[in-house]
């Protein structure tokens, strides 16, 4: 992972990345009117979790589908690949 962060670097592409604990340490809140519940984990077996992510900056999806094929995760397990959203597409 290390060598792919450089490379994202030396492409310019790279923004920002960190792991995520596991799912086991997660909580999940919801609120419903003036009520909030706090659910902590762990939760069902799952086969895959979110396990971290990185921020590229990168021309379009295409330019980005081609990174996540070369991040070392994708050899062991899946890449999901977003968009982040821009402010102007949240309806105001």
């Amino acid at each position: 992972m290390y060598a792919y962060q450089q490379a994202l670097e030396k492409a310019a592409a790279f923004v920002s990345s960190n792991a995520l604990v596991n799912s086991s340490e997660a909580s999940l809140v919801r609120v419903q009117g003036n009520e909030v519940s706090v659910l902590d984990g762990p939760y069902a077996d799952v086969r895959e979790q979110f396990g971290g992510y990185f921020i590229i900056d990168v021309a379009d999806m295409d330019e980005a589908n081609k990174w996540a094929a070369r991040c070392p995760a994708a050899t062991w397990g899946t890449v999901e690949v977003r968009r982040i959203r821009d402010a102007s597409e949240y309806a105001g």
